[in-house]
């Protein structure tokens, strides 16, 4: 037996491998139940934060589901108004909607955000949309 017959095995099938072949993906489940879990939790998640609710409810009262930043930042500012009885300070609910809320929603697929025209687009979701009744049927009946 040479030196390279004592070679381990797996080595042996690593090299008989073609270079460019894929791997495969490191998130991917065997279980559906687990990608449908996986994926409820990404829209719970969207949907925990109530300043993240009313800018999707803000959108899908808008023509087409689109709407300004602008107009989303006043929609929450008194949506927050009538749940708190006072105004929130417009620049720091818009920096909060700015820097942690549309890259959240955006990050998630739920939004597309133009910086350039301060334009929010809502993506359709049926499951956000039926999850978020759900919620929003809980908050009415407390």
């Amino acid at each position: 037996m040479t030196d390279d017959d004592e070679s381990d095995p797996q080595e042996q099938s690593d090299q008989s491998d073609p270079p460019d072949s894929p791997a495969p993906p490191e998130s991917s489940t065997t279980d559906p139940l687990e990608d449908i879990l996986l994926s409820l939790d990404a829209h719970l998640d969207v949907l925990a934060n109530e300043r993240r609710r009313y800018l999707l409810e803000f959108l899908w009262d808008q023509p087409g589901r689109v709407g300004s930043f602008e107009a989303a930042t006043k929609h929450t500012i008194a949506q927050l108004g009538r749940k708190y009885g006072s105004q929130p300070n417009h620049d720091d609910i818009q920096v909060d909607l700015q820097q942690h809320h549309l890259p959240k929603l955006a990050d998630a697929g739920i939004i597309e955000y133009d910086v350039r025209s301060q334009t929010i687009r809502y993506r359709s979701n049926d499951r956000l949309e039926e999850i978020y009744e759900r919620i929003a049927e809980f908050e009415r009946d407390r």
